[in-house]
């Protein structure tokens, strides 16, 4: 039965995650869309490759994931987060069937019966086979035991010959992505032509002399804009403004629902009415837990680790002393000091950590309580604790921990130091396993206090919430339009946040709790519309759509502040440019002299690296720099930050290389390590992907 358990356990990644490798580090670049499909097909989440994803078979794959995950954590409950994340796999494998999958059959790639065989009995079988076949007391992996698992199968309940085949067909596609993956990266080649300029690109150096205008020596009130100039500037950057994905903004404001006065007022006359129950009461322990929000805490507290107040009114009183009414965070409380006692104010201690593996708690315990019989019996608790504890930092001592002080260590394993004496040894489960415990020494008593704590949490009453319910819903019914809402928000002083760039299936908008239907809202609104106003945690939220950013090249009407920043550049320039022109000089040091600057030199720049020492990132300056010859002058070049004149003083030439085979290698290397992105990026390119899971969830 382990064997079989480590199968179940096991079974339910792979399917997750089997045939999907290669998309799983570009998951979250998936491209959305949301025309075109949901007029006439409304249970349609997306288009793949012209191929229809319908929402029952999303779901239906998105419960066996579900399922999967619920075996593995041994858990029914999924909360929001992981189900958007078992989503998320479910979408990448559609996404890796309709693209990657059309491919493997195209090219008639397969994995035989004989071939998965071989992977779970063979020598070397698939790497999960073999964790799971291994026997724990040898290390050993041990095909025969595959083979009697198998043959015995056929008589093993259902569930478990589904997970079995359920697992053989993730290897099996597994295997198959793999052979893919092989072809691709086995027709990458690298010539000795491309090598030899590969070389002499990375190698070859250049130094210039050079002068340079910044663009800031001009104010931006003298570089006027044109309606012409922005033209201009969008259509030679238009790549710029090209997204992959529809794209929302919003502005918004909340109300927010928090506790008046008169809140905190309730819980203060609550706390008075309670403090003279609390201070004659004899189980404080019952006291706490039926009127308290939280917990009666039975921890001993050393000077110093509670909180001031509690500390100087308590620690050196006469139990039954209570504190006044004091604030913590969002609760009002009244603490009370229960009991006291004397406990070292540190332990000097050594184990050994037996953990439990499997869940085979018996094993563990057997384990442990052996070990304690040889110690009694003679053994060196040292020489067993480098040998068998699964702590390696005190193992290496000898189990040794040292000195420490209270509440360090986890509770069962504090209270046993603290609690006993020198020379005590038990053993002690912990979340970490079975721990054996010597105590070695211990230091000097000193005093531990507990305190019984009655707390409230202020919180809104129903007269706040409604108060804030009103007030929000007021706003919406008077701010009906973008411009009455921009208006009412500066009359109010409102503070109004911005949300920007807001994908269709993002879960999150920073501050906000939970505003996946805010977000559905902005993808069902055309622009200008105001929201009604949601629920989101502690606040009312209502928000207003400014923009639509649609998948592709936006217009020059929405990155017109991109565009007038180029726009600006290009005006200013020109006129850096005219200016140089205008001084007649034909060299470098002319032109410095002519406009009273300082001419410089820069030297070992490379044509792979856009990077210029004093200067920065300058591509095309660096383009320029290796299309010219030594010793010729440029003419002025616009720059990334200014305009650039330069003469190339010299360029220095990488020695010659009779054997280019390191460079063909590292070159292959480096493409085959991208061509799994690479491939699947341009197959997703060509399948025109349309994702509306955004409507739908």
């Amino acid at each position: 039965m382990a064997v079989i358990g480590r199968i179940r356990k096991r079974v339910g990644l792979l399917i997750a995650f089997v045939g999907i490798s290669m998309l799983l580090f570009i998951l979250g670049d998936l491209v959305t869309s949301n025309k075109g499909i949901m007029h006439n097909n409304s249970d349609v989440i997306g288009l793949i490759g012209g191929e229809k994803v319908h929402y029952a078979e999303f779901e239906k794959r998105v419960e066996t994931l579900t399922d999967n995950y619920k075996m593995n954590s041994k858990s029914d409950n999924v909360d929001a987060n992981t189900m958007d994340m078992l989503r998320e796999q479910a979408w990448g494998m559609f996404l890796n069937e309709n693209t990657l999958g059309e491919e493997y059959k195209k090219l008639g790639l397969a994995c035989s019966d004989k071939e998965l065989f071989e992977m779970v009995t063979g020598k070397d079988p698939h790497p999960q086979v073999k964790q799971a076949f291994t026997d724990p007391k040898t290390g050993q992996f041990d095909p025969g035991s595959v083979i009697r698992f198998l043959k015995d199968l056929p008589n093993r309940d259902a569930k478990l010959q589904a997970q079995w085949k359920n697992f053989e067909d993730a290897i099996r596609d597994e295997r198959i992505a793999q052979k893919y993956k092989e072809l691709i990266k086995g027709g990458i080649f690298v010539n000795d032509l491309e090598a030899k300029q590969n070389y002499a690109d990375a190698q070859r150096k250049a130094s210039i002399h050079y002068v340079r205008l910044d663009y800031n020596t001009i104010p931006d009130s003298l570089a006027k804009v044109t309606d012409d100039d922005l033209t201009a500037a969008y259509n030679a950057n238009k790549n710029k403004y090209r997204q992959q994905e529809t794209m929302r903004k919003i502005e918004y404001v909340t109300f927010d629902v928090t506790a008046s006065p008169d809140d905190k007022n309730a819980v203060m006359q609550w706390l008075v009415r309670k403090q003279g129950e609390f201070a004659s009461a004899t189980n404080d322990t019952v006291f706490v837990n039926q009127n308290s929000d939280n917990p009666f805490d039975s921890t001993f507290h050393a000077k110093g680790t509670m909180q001031p107040v509690v500390d100087t009114t308590l620690f050196n009183a006469k139990v039954g002393t209570m504190t006044q009414i004091y604030i913590e965070g969002d609760f009002m409380k009244i603490s009370k000091l229960v009991a006291e006692r004397s406990v070292p104010d540190s332990v000097k201690a050594r184990h050994i950590l037996v953990k439990i593996e499997n869940n085979d708690t018996l094993r563990a315990r057997t384990l442990v309580d052996s070990i304690k019989t040889a110690i009694k019996k003679g053994a060196k608790f040292s020489d067993l604790a480098t040998k068998f504890s699964a702590d390696p930092g005190s193992a290496a001592k000898g189990g040794d921990l040292g000195w420490f002080r209270p509440g360090v260590m986890v509770k069962e394993f504090n209270d046993f130091c603290f609690q006993g004496k020198k020379g005590d040894m038990n053993i002690v489960e912990t979340q970490f396993g079975f721990h054996l415990i010597e105590i070695m020494d211990q230091g000097k008593p000193s005093r531990q206090i507990q305190v019984g704590t009655l707390d409230r949490k202020v919180e809104p009453s129903q007269k706040t919430f409604d108060a804030a319910f009103n007030k929000a819903n007021q706003f919406a019914a008077n701010n009906t339009t973008g411009e009455a809402f921009d208006s009412s928000v500066i009359k109010m002083g409102l503070n109004k946040r911005i949300a920007d760039n807001i994908k269709e299936n993002d879960r999150n908008i920073a501050g906000l709790d939970q505003p996946r239907e805010l977000i559905k809202w902005a993808y069902s609104a055309k622009k200008g519309d105001v929201s009604k106003v949601y629920t989101l945690g502690d606040k009312f939220v209502m928000a207003h759509l400014v923009d639509i950013k649609e998948k592709g090249i936006l217009p020059l009407e929405s990155v017109k502040d991109q565009v007038t920043i180029e726009a600006k550049k290009d005006v200013k320039a020109k006129m850096l440019i005219e200016k140089i022109n205008a001084t007649g000089v034909k060299t470098v040091d002319a032109v410095a002299q002519k406009l009273n600057t300082t001419a410089s030199d820069a030297d070992n720049i490379l044509f792979q690296n856009a990077y210029i020492q004093n200067i920065g990132g300058e591509s095309a300056l660096v383009g320029h720099i290796f299309a010219m010859k030594a010793g010729q002058t440029s003419p002025p070049v616009k720059g990334e930050s200014g305009v650039i004149m330069f003469s190339v003083k010299s360029f220095t030439e990488p020695p010659s290389v009779k054997d280019n085979s390191a460079t063909i290698k590292a070159m292959m290397d480096q493409r085959r390590s991208r061509s799994e992105y690479e491939t699947f990026s341009a197959l997703k390119e060509k399948a025109n992907v349309e994702d509306n899971r955004g409507k739908f969830y």
